[in-house]
């Protein structure tokens, strides 16, 4: 039985570019950074040291790869991330440069907005609502 997914692969133009997006931007932790040749270095990256999914941050090195790098979803949100305090994450995400599509509003099942990556791909952050 599948429990979980444990990691999602990104194609980005440039690994230390991205690296510096998701950790000084979004707030991430380098998970692994392991470089096992010239031009081969693995790089993860998660919301926090507990979470266990993991971003693999890849360069795209093939005319096909480097194509889709900010489209990899098609247009469409590619993750949706969970917040406990969309407010305050919208805030903190906005005042270190992310660029949003609205402010945070009442969606289905909580609050959510959408943003994206120095790429374009489209991120969701959302905020379930409160079963207490």
């Amino acid at each position: 039985m599948i429990t979980q997914a444990s990691q999602v692969t990104i194609l980005v133009k440039d690994l230390e570019e991205a690296k510096q997006f998701y950790t000084k931007k979004l707030g991430f932790i380098v998970r692994d950074e392991i470089e096992f040749s010239p031009g081969w270095k693995y790089l993860t990256v998660s919301p926090n040291s507990a979470n266990e999914t993991r971003l693999e941050l890849v360069k795209a090195d093939t005319p096909g790869q480097k194509e889709i790098i900010g489209n990899q979803a098609a247009n469409q949100v590619l993750i949706m991330f969970l917040s406990d305090d969309i407010e305050k994450d919208y805030l903190d995400m906005k005042g270190r440069g992310v660029t949003f599509h609205g402010e945070p509003q009442n969606v289905p099942g909580g609050k959510g907005v959408g943003f994206e990556d120095l790429y374009g791909n489209a991120y969701d952050l959302f905020q379930p609502i409160s079963k207490e």
